[in-house]
């Protein structure tokens, strides 16, 4: 049986106000070192706060609810990006429920709101990469519900990465060392534009790649997967042979003379690129993008790391100021880093 509070206050010989004021998340009216007396009589006593109760008192339950998708490839949720939802949860001293969700029940009237109410949480955390559900945003406002999207571009609510500047920045950089054929490779954009599951992420990768050769004066080589109409029958096994095939003859070219460097857009298609540039023995400067650094150290490359860990934790941080205010927050948009390839 978990020991009340009563019982802490006895151990720790503290009021039970001020016990109270601690294990209910208002530690702040209490000095750190009665908190911290308290936090630690609670741990050795196995206090464990009646939730249901708290949310009665208080007029909230504590915990955020993060929704994602259950179809494949429309929800992307990386360890990282996990680890900084959780790790500003813990600061907060929060619960999380993740929840796979329906589309029907996040574009009805009646269903939306009450999804807050059955899964006893305060705000929602929406997780969409691609074919986000319809009206899913304009119910949320109109009902005035606490949710911020996560890897997504709006201009209110929102947290996602700068790819437009990480792409800019890799084309920069490779200009930098003297390299001026450099061309940018994406085997899945074609694809992801004809079915609909293209991701803002491939478009500002590739404009980050256009506006920094623009501005250096320099022509731009796409290296991209057949573009549609394609045959019913084609496959994303046919495309991606058919930019591999592609990427033989642009470098084994003789005039123009071939990219010395290459930007790609990263994923799984980048050991395609490898496995081509290994079969003609050349050798272009590579950059591309990852979720870690073992994403670079695998195939012994520099590129930039997507900042999923602190897109978490800036989606956390700005719903909560949602909940506590509802009123619509400038979307943020973080920086790349570079990968640390010091283990290559």
């Amino acid at each position: 049986m978990s020991s009340r509070l009563k019982d802490i206050a006895a151990e720790t010989g503290i009021s039970p106000t001020a016990v109270s004021y601690v294990l209910n998340g208002r530690g702040n009216k209490v000095s750190l070192a009665t908190r911290e007396k308290v936090l630690r009589a609670a741990s050795r006593l196995g206090y464990r706060p009646n939730s249901s109760a708290r949310a009665v008192r208080q007029g909230w339950h504590g915990a955020l609810a993060l929704i994602m998708s259950p179809s494949p490839h429309r929800s992307l949720l990386t360890p990282e990006l996990m680890l900084g939802i959780t790790a500003e949860l813990s600061r907060s001293r929060l619960r999380l429920l993740v929840d796979y969700v329906n589309d029907d029940q996040l574009t009805s009237e009646k269903s939306l709101p009450r999804l807050l109410r059955e899964r006893a949480c305060d705000g929602m955390l929406l997780n969409y990469s691609t074919h986000v559900p319809p009206m899913l945003a304009e119910l949320a406002e109109r009902f005035r519900l606490p949710t911020v999207w996560i890897n997504a571009r709006h201009d209110f609510n929102s947290v996602c990465p700068d790819d437009f500047g990480a792409a800019r920045l890799a084309t920069e950089t490779l200009l930098s060392k003297g390299r001026r054929r450099v061309a940018y490779y994406d085997a899945g954009f074609n694809s992801a534009v004809s079915s609909g599951n293209l991701h803002f992420s491939k478009l500002d990768r590739r404009a980050g790649y256009e506006a920094a050769m623009q501005t250096a004066g320099l022509p731009c080589e796409l290296l991209l997967d057949p573009e549609p109409p394609l045959p019913a029958s084609f496959t994303r096994r046919q495309s991606v042979v058919a930019c591999a095939e592609r990427l033989h003859v642009v470098f084994r070219r003789r005039r123009p003379a071939p990219p010395d460097a290459v930007v790609c857009y990263g994923g799984w298609d980048f050991p395609i690129l490898r496995q081509v540039l290994a079969e003609l023995h050349a050798d272009p400067e590579l950059v591309t993008f990852g979720f870690n650094d073992n994403a670079f150290n695998d195939h012994l490359v520099n590129g930039l790391v997507v900042p999923f860990e602190e897109i978490g934790r800036r989606a956390v941080a700005m719903l909560l100021r949602r909940i506590s205010n509802p009123a619509p927050v400038p979307s943020e948009i973080v920086p790349f880093r570079w990968g640390d390839t010091s283990s290559c």
